[in-house]
């Protein structure tokens, strides 16, 4: 059977110890100021009249939550189209592997408006749009079997910040599209 998966993300708590998950999040996730899962714009990230301003940290993932694979998932990846459009902004992507599976949440650290490398586990980060299908970013897994062939297992946490700028466009952005894939077998 093709296993079922989706993007969920982990918020509040403390270190190594999320308070909520979101699940069933689909294709809608919003940089904003507040370490929730609120897809309102009560908390916009506010452009800064000096230097540059940053979301709370995202902390997502890819999910196997109602069909688990014949066999396994491995060789995990995320991307983009490789064109941010929203002026003076950047979409930023930690380096690092923050463990996330069955057992730990290691790699968790709450949400902060912070640039990303003051997070716990993260030492550097890149331009998450410079991932593209034809170069993606690796995305491990941290479970036993170094694989997804199970019903409740993940990948490890991918952390995402926006960095905004004095020229920023003021308002709600346009949408932007982050493609997972994978191998099944």
């Amino acid at each position: 059977m093709v296993a079922a998966f989706q993007t969920e993300w982990d918020f509040g708590g403390t270190a190594n110890s999320p308070g909520s998950v979101e699940q069933n999040v689909g294709a809608n996730l919003r940089f904003n100021n507040e370490d929730t899962n609120d897809q309102d714009t009560a908390s916009p990230v506010t452009i800064p009249s000096g230097a540059d301003v940053f979301s709370f940290w995202k902390q997502i993932y890819l999910a196997c939550r109602t069909t688990a694979p014949d066999t396994k998932v491995d060789n995990v990846k995320i991307y983009t189209d490789a064109t941010l459009g929203w002026t003076d902004c950047i979409v930023n992507v930690g380096n690092d592997v923050l463990t996330h599976n069955t057992g730990s949440d290691a790699g968790y650290d709450p949400g902060q408006a912070l640039v990303m490398t003051t997070h716990d586990t993260v030492s550097a980060e890149t331009d998450f749009f410079t991932f593209t299908s034809g170069a993606p970013r690796t995305v491990t897994i941290s479970e036993t079997s170094t694989q997804i062939d199970a019903i409740g297992e993940f990948t490890d946490y991918v952390c995402l910040n926006l960095q905004v700028g004095n020229t920023a466009v003021q308002g709600t952005q346009a949408a932007e599209t982050v493609t997972w894939q994978y191998d099944e077998i």
